[in-house]
């Protein structure tokens, strides 16, 4: 990488999240628009293969995205979280996003917002230090560290209170 260039961030790997869940949108369109017609049924199903492609690798983001969390925020330079992206108060990282609504995927939650939550940085309050994932502490909101905690799962990642 040269000087000129940056690292991506947490934020443009949600971006491209968003965007192939967009492209995911479009496939599964097209796919039913064809597999209603006898004749370019044989094309759907090509379709359909293309579209668990595409989920499979939005699927292979979002495993990778925790990586991210642990150089945003230093610690004691905020009171809220920081961390680039929006989580579920309650249960972490398990948003979806389509347009402009998110809501949490965890079953009996009720919980939905009328913007892009995953896409924007987290504005809980900080509550939690999570050291042991890099050189760097940082502070999180108690559902970022909770999914630094599942993420980083045996390895020396400590969760303290602040």
């Amino acid at each position: 990488m040269t000087d000129q260039q940056q690292a991506p961030t947490a934020a443009e790997l949600h971006e491209v999240m968003r965007e192939l869940h967009t492209v995911q949108g479009l496939v599964q369109d097209t796919y039913s628009r064809l597999w209603s017609a006898p004749e370019t049924q044989d094309v759907a199903y090509q379709l359909e293969d293309a579209a668990g492609d595409i989920r499979r690798a939005w699927e292979a983001l979002e495993r990778i995205s925790g990586s991210f969390v642990r150089v945003y925020v230093i610690p004691g330079t905020e009171s809220l979280c920081g961390v680039p992206w929006g989580v579920c108060p309650d249960h972490g990282n398990t948003l979806r996003v389509s347009g402009d609504r998110s809501w949490c995927t965890v079953a009996g939650c009720s919980l939905k917002w009328g913007h892009d939550k995953l896409g924007a940085t987290c504005f809980e309050p900080v509550s939690h230090e999570v050291t042991g994932v890099s050189n760097k502490p940082f502070l999180a909101c108690q559902a970022h560290a909770m999914d630094a905690e599942k993420r980083f799962q045996g390895s020396a990642v400590a969760i303290g209170s602040v």
